[in-house]
């Protein structure tokens, strides 16, 4: 995973930052996709925003992942 503060690799460093992101922005932090996903060959994105739950956006950004065997192989995450 490619993301503004490095690369991570495997699943359970992915686990990590995403514990992290939880840790820093409390348990209410939501991610929610902004319209429908796209993608062909092999590459797809998704637009998203986020914030505490019912409460403003505090971020936005778009992840676009690289699939390969049907699994993310490499995923870049993007800040709006």
């Amino acid at each position: 995973m490619y993301e503004p503060d490095g690369i991570v690799n495997g699943r359970a460093a992915i686990v990590a930052v995403a514990g992290e992101l939880l840790r820093r922005f409390g348990p209410t932090f939501r991610f929610l996709p902004q319209g429908a996903g796209v993608g062909h060959h092999g590459m797809g994105t998704l637009r998203w925003n986020a914030g505490p739950d019912g409460g403003p956006t505090t971020v936005t950004g778009f992840d676009t992942a690289e699939i390969v065997g049907g699994r993310i192989a490499r995923l870049w995450v993007l800040l709006g």
